[in-house]
């Protein structure tokens, strides 16, 4: 039994939207429009929603003077290493810098933005004279220590001291 000509053209129709959907779909899902960094200090990172819970947050920009420019950011529910680090950030204060993937579009069980965080860095200023002063600090402490493991100096009296 041969499937007819009218048929055959509406199934392959039907067949090339699905593809063409589906592609669209993806692309839109898993492609990125541009990646890079900021740095500032986390003002905000929370879990909203009513149906699906994302993770949410909000970055200072700006250290200088009293102007706020925020970065308004979201974190995938899989990246736990990253929300904990943010909500530590958060916690100290502490300047960071954070890598993200913006994406074409959002999705409501993603988050709410068009950015997304993958790697957070903190920034931490190490001072080469305060290494310096901790390893000096450590050797007196290994010396005394040293010291006090030595066996104790005889005090019997001499007749000479007598």
């Amino acid at each position: 039994m041969a499937i007819s000509k009218t048929k055959r053209i509406s199934l392959l129709s039907i067949l090339i939207l699905l593809i063409l959907f589906f592609g669209v779909g993806s692309f839109l899902y898993f492609g990125s429009f541009s990646t890079g960094d900021r740095a500032g200090v986390v003002i905000k990172i929370s879990q909203r929603g009513y149906l699906f819970k994302t993770w949410e947050g909000e970055m200072n920009l700006n250290d200088q003077g009293n102007t706020i420019e925020k970065f308004e950011f979201s974190v995938e529910n899989d990246e736990t290493k990253v929300i904990e680090q943010l909500k530590d950030a958060a916690l100290t204060g502490e300047r960071i810098r954070i890598s993200y993937t913006e994406r074409y579009r959002t999705f409501s069980w993603r988050g709410d933005t068009k950015y997304f965080i993958t790697e957070v860095v903190g920034q931490k200023k190490t001072d080469s004279k305060d290494d310096t002063e901790d390893s000096n600090q450590e050797n007196e402490n290994q010396t005394e220590q040293e010291d006090k493991k030595q066996e104790p100096i005889s005090t019997d009296t001499t007749v000479r001291d007598m």
